[in-house]
């Protein structure tokens, strides 16, 4: 009742998906950042995010374009698209479990919304962050979603995004407060999804036996039910097993309704499964 798959046997399909996540604060990880700060941690977590994130501080930087356009691990993007000048001494870095974006997030998707401030942070997908509904900060000569406006950066493949610009919101809240209390996030997650086919044959003269035991006769040893010893009763194909190397069932494919096998013709089915 076994048949050896060969490479021949198997296709694999990539495709992708985008999945809308709604977080709030307790979903992800926040790490405060200060520049030479008596507390250790503060201070690591600054060399950390320059160092792994704007691969040069504000103080290396000083507003020029040899640095502070340079493309990151997280957003292999021209490096024209992203501004790191208002990388300052403080500001926060906030981590998405991978589990909850996939393979990265989505440019042109990501909004945060402040749950006490009702301040509002979306990206503009090329990898910065602006206030969207800014009153106190924001440049009115320009686009909201334009450099002037630019108050952090999210680095779509790592999931993670930092607030660095310390300006006011309205007058009293300072952007890199905002992810210090309650919010929501609202993204899509790009998921890759792989298709593994199997095309599992079955010649005319294979798999014409039954394994199902309610064909025998209780106690007949072995003996088939009167009204099947007929030489026109088939087999009835049910379910396709997978098995490995050792003949563990590693999974079962069921048939939506019972199909006859035949003896006369080949048969071919096809099991997928996505991963």
């Amino acid at each position: 009742m076994f048949k050896n798959l060969t490479d021949e046997n198997r296709n694999i399909y990539d495709f992708v998906s985008n999945k809308t996540y709604n977080l709030n604060q307790s979903s992800v990880t926040r790490y405060h950042f200060v520049s030479g700060s008596d507390d250790e941690t503060l201070s690591r977590n600054y060399n950390f995010a320059r160092i792994n994130l704007y691969l040069s501080g504000s103080d290396y930087t000083n507003h020029n374009k040899k640095y502070n356009r340079q493309p990151t691990p997280g957003n292999p993007l021209n490096s024209d698209d992203m501004f790191f000048d208002k990388f300052y001494i403080s500001g926060s870095v906030v981590s998405i479990p991978q589990n909850e974006f996939g393979d990265r997030v989505k440019p042109g998707t990501f909004t945060l919304t402040d749950s006490t401030t009702g301040a509002i942070i979306k990206d503009d997908l090329k990898g910065n962050l602006y206030g969207s509904n800014a009153t106190f900060s924001q440049s009115s000569a320009t686009s909201l979603s334009s450099s002037d406006n630019y108050v952090g950066n999210i680095f779509y493949n790592l999931g993670v995004f930092a607030i660095t610009e310390t300006a006011s919101f309205d007058g009293t809240n300072d952007y890199s407060e905002v992810t210090s209390g309650n919010y929501t996030l609202r993204y899509k997650g790009v998921h890759k999804i792989s298709t593994y086919e199997y095309v599992c044959n079955a010649a005319s003269n294979e798999f014409n036996m039954t394994q199902n035991e309610t064909i025998f006769k209780p106690g007949g040893a072995g003996k088939l039910k009167d009204h099947l010893t007929g030489s026109n009763f088939p087999t009835y194909v049910t379910e396709v097993g997978l098995y490995d190397g050792s003949e563990n069932l590693m999974g079962i494919a069921r048939l939506s309704k019972p199909i006859p096998k035949s003896r006369k013709l080949p048969m071919r089915f096809f099991v997928r499964m996505d991963y």
